[in-house]
Parts: C-alpha cells; structure tokens; sequence
C-alpha cells in the first residue's frame, strides 16, 4: 500500500474525531483567542487591537494573582491527592472497619457545590458566629481557642479537603482493578504494606493519578466560590476571582481582559499535558486482562484501629462537619440563632413553584448531558488509543482545553458561534442549547474518567473477541462496555453534579422557564434568605443521592441480565455439544 492511500485511509478513519474535536475544543479555543483581540463583545461591532494585552500584563496586580491561584492549587492538590490516595487504598485494598462507608461519603461531598461546602465551613469556622466556636466557647468557657477558617489556610484547607472526594472517585476504580497478583510478589519479597503501596500500587495508578493531579490545579485556578467566601475577608485575589470582576463588575464588561487571563490558564494546561506525557512514557500500565486472580484484602493487623479512627476523622472532616453544617443551617431561623428550629424553610422553599421547575429542568439536563459526555468520551478514548507520538499528546491536549477556560467564556463563545450560523439561530434560549453547552463544559472531565478506566483494559480483549467472529458493535455493547460499566456510571454521575451545580452557563444561555436548580439557589441566597438556600441545598442534595442509587440499581441489574444471558448461552451449548455426543 502506498504512503499515500495508507494516509488517506487513516484521515478518513478519524475524519469523525477530528470533526467532534473541532466543535467541542477548536471552536471555543478559537473564540477565546478572537475575545481577545477585539475591542467589543463577541457580537458587537468593534476593532481589531492588542490593548487587552498590554493592560492585562502591565496590571502589577495580574502576576500576584496568578501566584498565588498557583500556590492555592498545588498546595491543595499535593495534600488531596496523599488522601485520596490512602483513602482508596483502604476502602478497596484493605480489611478497614466500617470502609464501605467511605465512598457514599465521598459521594456526598462531590454532591455538594462548592458554594455550599465554603459556606457550611463558614457557617463552621467563621470567627464572629461559628458553631464550632459557640461550641469550643460553651465547653471550654473563656479559655477556647477562636477558629478562623477565613485566612489563606483556611482556604487551602477547605479546597484540599472538597478536591479529596473528587481524587478519590478517579482513584478508587483503579485501586480496586489492580492485579492482585503484584501484591502478592511484593509480599513474598518481603515488602511490606506501606512499601507495596508506595513502590507496586502508586506506581502503577500514574494514569489515574496524573490526571487527577491536572484535574485538581486546573479546577484550583479556576475556583472561584471558595475563594470568594472565604478568601473575600482577607483580599485574597486570584486568577478566577479576576476574571469574573472583568465580566461583572465593569460597564461595558471586559470580555478581552477576562480571555487573556483564561488564555493563561490555557498556557498552564499545555505545561501540565507535556508533563503527564513524560512521566507516563511508552510504559504499559495495563491490569485487566483475559484472565485474573481475585484480589484479596491486605490485613492490616496491628495498625487496623489506628488507621481506622485517622480514617472515621478524616471522614468526619470531609464530610460531616460541612454538610451537617449546611443541615442545620436550614433549620435556624438565621446564622447564628440557635433557638427555634423547625423546617419552615423546606415548606416555603418546597411551595415556590420555580422550585418544582427548576428541579425538573435541572434533572433533564443531569440526565440527557451525562449520557450524551459519557458516550463522546467513550468514542474519543477508544479512537485515541490507536494515536501514538505528538497526535496522542495533541488529542489529551484538545479535550483538555474547554477545562481551562471558565464557563463563562466558553458560554459566550457557544453563544456567538450559534447566533452566527442561521440554520443554528433557533435554538438560542432552548433546553438543547444547555445540553450543548454544558455538554463542551463537561466533556473533558468525562473524556479523563473513561481514559484512565480504559488504559487498565488490555487491546487483546477486543482482539480475541473479533477472532472469534464478533462484530465491532457486538464488541463495543458486550466487552468494552460491561467492564467499563461501573467507571461509565460513575463518569455520568460526575456529569450530572457538575450540570447541577454550574451557575455561569445557564446565567448566560437560558430562557425564561428554564432555570435550574443553581440559578434558584443563587437567587434566594443573593436577596439573604440563607437558611432558605441551604434548606434548598439540602433538598437537591437529597436529590441527587436518589440520582446516584438509581444509577447503582440499574448498574446491578445490568450485571444481573448480563450473568444470566451468559448461563443461558452456556447451558444452550452445553446441549447442543450434548446432542452432536
């Protein structure tokens, strides 16, 4: 074959990737380039000039905030990734007591938006009316410390400790698919468990674990509510926190100064991206394949109870304290009294009609957006396994980017690139111009959930079941997406709490009538009822764990059909070979 048509045949192999990319990560890039460049809003008649440039990088004030969103992120990543790490590792790899509690509480904490886990600290921690310090203060008396969680530690801590549960449901699928069989090496060399899990397991998670480290600074630089309510007090000034003072606080808003700060956290992303492909390298990092040992749980003998109490504690900071905050919030009649509790708020919170909309509108969006990230990432990932050299680094890159630019930008560049096509123009203030949106927003969160799930699947898989006669979408549905059924569901329910709790896109592209649940929310709490916003919270909390049950009841009864087609096929042959006997 020649060089020619052997090209040829490979661009019209991945003619469909190359188009989905160019919508999903081109097309914003592209509109984030020409913001900044021009002298008016997309949409509106202006010059072209370089002024956004020269203004943004002479502002002394530029450089100190990238500083420090940098130092907030890796921080808070560093001590994250460290917990979620052990965490994982003895929820899946360990004899733990009460471990099957950690996941569910992992859940609940990546269920509640950042906005509200800043706020259930504050409501913890704040130095005026904190309930930890009314505590300290009525056991202690006089001599209590006063906490103060609105200071530069503070707000690392709260990041790093919302950043764990989100590491941890990217690291927890990998712990528990590693071959038990390298564990069992390391053992009979005479390893032990801390030396196992430092020399065997984390090494061979670097797939998993490198793209929760680039998940965690590229979400860090761009955390903006955190910072907003408890960086606020003390000034703290970063990236993300000017980049919305640029859209919002000026008249006219300066989209092109906002883009040119976004297009630096573009910049860090290409930085991170060249770096997870030189740790990575050419090495294998497969753990699944035709055949597999079960994993046994390591013992941990003498250090059981004391990993478990640091695990209950570690578990109680993460997610009890914030939430329960948050739960008892809505039940004072305001921050700080602590007489007359009731459920008044759910009642006038529950008989507002926009709340009962909004809830339907947020749950069709969780549902249609979560199906539709999952199923592009999955047909990215497995297109791209066939990449090697600087077109597999181009394609990490290209997935990555609508992660680095704010939900804001990204909505305003869907928003103009639709207004400018007329067949497009409809579908301006619709559910389905939502669903493209948050779908862009959300893809490449899922494109990093099936690509570290599919890295442990070994290609011979797919081979050996096209040996054998299958087709390739008998291999797609009966292979590749049984065993990936557990890390699909898990993608599609980080999806559908992202969709939940984003507040920039529907701000931006909704219409009349469709308002989420996270607009309502941000409604009630901006005019102060905000015992009646965390009573709100509190509800589509509620919500969203019955979101994720259904999820794992549909994900136990597709194994059930699945076992059970498998018994039937087999007894089928077990008759047939009987007859031809």
């Amino acid at each position: 074959m020649s060089p020619s048509l052997a090209w040829r045949r490979e661009a019209v192999r991945f003619l469909p990737l190359i188009l989905l990319l160019a919508i999903v990560s081109a097309w914003p890039l592209v509109m984030l380039v020409v913001g900044t460049l021009r002298s008016a809003p997309p949409g509106f008649a202006g010059s072209w000039t370089l002024a956004a440039w020269s203004a943004t990088y002479h502002d002394p004030g530029t450089l100190k905030a990238l500083r420090d969103a940098l130092l907030v992120a890796l921080v808070s990543t560093a001590g994250a990734t460290l917990l979620a790490a052990a965490l994982a590792f003895v929820s899946e790899r360990s004899d733990l007591p009460l471990r099957r509690l950690i996941t569910p509480s992992m859940l609940v904490v990546f269920a509640t938006p950042a906005l509200f886990y800043a706020m259930g600290y504050g409501f913890l921690a704040n130095p005026y009316s904190g309930q930890l310090n009314a505590l300290l203060h009525w056991t202690l008396g006089d001599l209590a410390p006063r906490l103060n969680i609105e200071t530069w530690a503070g707000v690392i801590t709260v990041m790093l400790l919302k950043k764990t549960a989100i590491i941890y449901l990217f690291l927890v699928a990998p712990f528990r698919n590693l071959d038990p069989s390298h564990d069992e090496a390391s053992q009979l060399a005479g390893a032990g468990v801390s030396q196992t899990f430092l020399r065997i397991n984390l090494p061979a998670l670097a797939p998993a674990l490198t793209v929760a480290i680039l998940i965690g600074i590229v979400g860090g630089l761009q955390a903006y509510d955190m910072v907003l309510i408890l960086g606020g007090p003390i000034g703290l000034d970063v990236i993300s926190t000017r980049i919305m003072d640029y859209v919002n606080s000026g008249v006219p808003s300066d989209y092109a100064r906002a883009s040119v700060l976004s297009l630096s956290i573009v910049a860090v992303l290409v930085l991170l991206c060249l770096a997870q492909t030189r740790i990575l390298g050419r090495r294998s990092y497969v753990s699944v394949g035709g055949k597999r040992g079960a994993a046994r749980r390591v013992r941990l003998r003498r250090a059981r109870w004391p990993l478990a109490v640091t695990s209950w504690l570690a578990l109680a900071l993460i997610a009890l304290l914030p939430v329960g905050a948050v739960l008892f919030a809505s039940l004072q009649p305001f921050p700080g009294i602590y007489q007359s509790l009731s459920l008044d708020h759910y009642q006038d919170v529950l008989r507002l009609p926009r709340v009962l909309d909004a809830i339907g509108v947020t749950f069709s969006l969780a549902i249609l957006v979560g199906i539709l990230s999952m199923f592009l990432a999955l047909f990215i990932a497995q297109q791209g396994r066939a990449l090697r050299g600087w077109r597999s680094t181009s394609l990490r890159f290209m997935t990555l980017v609508p992660l680095a630019m704010p939900g804001v930008v990204i909505a305003l560049a869907i928003l103009w690139g639709f207004v400018s096509v007329p067949l497009l123009r409809q579908l301006y203030g619709s559910l389905w111009l939502l669903v493209a949106a948050l779908t862009i927003c959300s893809l490449p969160l899922a494109i990093q959930v099936t690509s570290s799930a599919l890295a442990q699947l070994s290609p011979d898989l797919g081979e050996a079941a096209r040996i054998c006669g299958a087709s390739p979408r008998r291999v797609f549905f009966d292979i590749l997406l049984c065993l990936l059924a557990p890390a699909f569901l898990a993608g599609w329910f980080m999806v559908a709490v992202l969709v939940s709790g984003n507040l920039e896109v529907p701000m931006l592209l909704k219409a009349p009538g469709l308002s989420p649940v996270a607009m309502v929310v941000y409604n009630i709490n901006a005019s102060g009822d905000f015992s009646g916003s965390a009573a709100l919270l509190v509800v589509l909390l509620l919500s969203k764990l019955a979101l994720c049950v259904t999820g794992l009841g549909l994900l136990h009864f597709g194994r059930y059909t699945l076992r059970w087609n498998t018994r039937r096929q087999l007894a089928s042959l077990a008759s047939v070979q009987e007859h031809f006997a």
